[in-house]
């Protein structure tokens, strides 16, 4: 018991490294005084089986993990199965408190967020309410093909808008943002349209109204790679391209208060970790990869002019 319950107080000082903030958020989750907490984690007493229940399930914690794995060979992830056409409070429960997460890691005035992509992120997609929607019909028709709907009758509700319109906004928020993309992002994503419209998912107007959405997001990613920096903020943006192929999509975020490891899967959901020695490793494969990419922001203006003049021929190909 003893190995079990300083194994379940490691999970949570991983993510609140901030003793201060675990205190607080303990004491919010548990209604509990501040001195109840501290005892539990002085462990003075322990936490009750229901309280350790409660923690695990707002936290989205693996009581299995903790007791059955080697904590020196296996870390754990949660797998974040959102519903996007028929959302629950549970849903909305998980993504508003990623944001408030999220925003406690962009106040941190050293609060790093990276990506590496090999199709069009979520912070680039939400911006546009079409592209959300055509990504959330890739969902549906992968993942529940016995209710695969066409384009025009995906509905996005108020509120998962709202909800995917301040994620995109707080990832710009953090004080550096190291994104790098496969070259190839815009190439895939109109051969899916095209694949799309040839099996009936979309119409003519559909394909073209996506294309629109599309050149205007190539306007928007043109504009914040030549400054170097997101439109109003003094939040830093470096763009880097791939050489290589990137296998994996990952989006990792580094804070004083709050540290998280994502890697997409399943189209729109991901895995997620917030173990230091994950996002530890992860950081590595992201040097690595920039040491394969080259660096579009502020600089190769030449080579700035012709990938954006690209993408925008094979948009118009739509």
């Amino acid at each position: 018991m003893d190995t079990f319950y300083n194994d379940f107080l490691s999970v949570l000082e991983e993510r609140y490294p901030s003793k201060s903030d675990l205190v607080n958020a303990l004491m919010d989750l548990l209604r509990l005084e501040k001195e109840s907490v501290y005892r539990r984690l002085r462990r003075d007493v322990c936490f009750s089986a229901a309280e350790m229940m409660r923690i695990a399930g707002a936290w989205n914690i693996s009581i299995d993990n903790i007791v059955t794995s080697p904590p020196d060979k296996t870390r754990p992830f949660y797998l974040k199965a959102i519903d996007f056409m028929a959302p629950g409070e549970a849903d909305y429960a998980i993504l508003e408190r990623h944001n408030r997460d999220l925003e406690r890691g962009a106040s941190d005035p050293n609060g790093l967020a990276v990506k590496i992509v090999n199709s069009l992120p979520r912070g680039l997609y939400a911006r546009s309410e079409p592209l959300t929607r055509f990504f959330t019909m890739k969902w549906r028709h992968k993942f529940a093909p016995e209710k695969a709907l066409v384009f025009g009758d995906i509905q996005i509700p108020e509120r998962m808008r709202q909800i995917d319109l301040k994620h995109a906004d707080i990832e710009c928020s953090f004080a550096e943002m190291h994104s790098i993309h496969d070259p190839r992002v815009i190439e895939n994503l109109v051969d899916e349209i095209v694949y799309y419209r040839s099996i009936g998912k979309l119409t003519g107007a559909d394909t073209h109204l996506l294309g629109d959405e599309l050149l205007a997001l190539v306007d928007y990613m043109e504009d914040v790679t030549l400054t170097g920096y997101f439109p109003n903020s003094k939040s830093k943006l470096f763009f880097y391209l791939s050489h290589t192929w990137i296998e994996a999509e990952c989006h990792l975020f580094r804070s004083a208060y709050f540290n998280l490891s994502m890697v997409k899967v399943m189209e729109r959901n991901s895995i997620a970790s917030t173990d230091q020695s994950v996002l530890d490793r992860l950081m590595k494969l992201a040097q690595a990869t920039k040491r394969m990419s080259v660096l579009m922001s502020e600089s190769n203006a030449l080579q700035q002019a012709e990938f954006f003049a690209r993408q925008r021929d094979l948009i118009r190909k739509l």
